[in-house]
């Protein structure tokens, strides 16, 4: 069903097939944050997006990059994924 309605919108041209109109874009002037794993996304081939005002990956682009390569790795016997959450919470420190 939902396969079927985005296949729908993209023959009318009312969604883009570029990745990064996937992503929010940042609303302000001010600078993307970058999350503690910013290098390691870099340094893996991660395809940078701006989201809510963070600078995250999209996807991953080389040999083992991609969406379908990237799903169906976190589901093999043996293997792990590491999904970054660092722009989903905040910590107030007081004291």
């Amino acid at each position: 069903m939902i396969k079927s309605a985005a296949s729908t919108l993209l023959r009318q041209g009312k969604i883009s097939t570029s990745r990064r109109a996937f992503a929010a874009a940042a609303t302000s002037d001010e600078p993307l944050v970058k999350t503690a794993l910013y290098d390691l996304h870099k340094e893996l081939g991660g395809d940078m997006v701006p989201f809510a005002g963070y600078e995250l990956p999209v996807l991953y682009k080389g040999e083992n990059g991609g969406v379908m390569k990237e799903h169906l790795w976190c589901r093999e016997d043996g293997k792990a994924s590491l999904f970054d959450v660092s722009h989903m919470g905040q910590i107030r420190w007081h004291g």
